[in-house]
C-alpha cells in the first residue's frame, strides 16, 4: 500500500456512534449500531485500512475536545478488535475534536434539528476506508 493510499480516505460511511457529552462510554445502542452497520462495512472492504474518527460538539476547549474525540475513536476500535477479532493493525484512529461537525451548531435549524440534537449529531465517530 503506497503512502498516498494510506493517507487518503477513499470511501466513508457516516455510522453515527453517539456519545453522551464528555463521555467515551459505548452504550448498548452504540454497540448494536457498530455490529449492524460498521462491521459489515469493514468486512465488505476486505483487507483495506480503516480510519475511525472521533468527533465532539463545540462545548469545551480544543485542549479537551481533541483527546476526547481520539479516545472515542479508540473505544470503537477496541470494541471492533475485541468483539469481532479484526486485526488492530487495520485501523487508524483520528481525533477531530469539533473541527469536522456534521451539523452546524450556529444554525441547527438548517438541518431541521434543535441545538441539543445538533450537538448530539456532532458527538459521534465515523468510519472511512483507505485505498486497498
Amino acid at each position: 500500500l503506497s503512502a498516498a493510499a494510506k493517507n487518503t480516505v477513499a470511501i466513508t460511511k457516516p455510522v453515527a456512534v453517539k456519545f453522551e457529552s464528555g463521555s467515551t462510554e459505548l452504550s448498548q445502542r452504540s454497540k448494536k449500531l457498530i455490529d449492524e452497520q460498521m462491521v459489515p462495512f469493514i468486512e465488505n472492504n476486505g483487507r483495506a485500512y480503516i480510519e475511525i474518527s472521533g468527533n465532539t460538539d463545540s462545548v469545551g476547549s480544543d485542549a479537551i475536545n481533541k483527546p476526547l474525540s481520539q479516545k472515542r475513536a479508540a473505544v470503537v476500535v477496541d470494541y471492533l478488535v475485541k468483539q469481532w477479532d479484526f486485526p488492530a493493525s487495520r485501523f487508524k484512529v483520528a481525533g477531530n475534536g469539533s473541527s469536522k461537525p456534521i451539523c452546524n451548531e450556529a444554525n441547527p435549524g438548517a438541518d431541521g434539528l434543535s441545538l441539543d440534537e445538533c450537538k448530539a449529531e456532532n458527538r459521534t465517530t465515523r468510519v472511512g476506508v483507505f485505498g486497498q
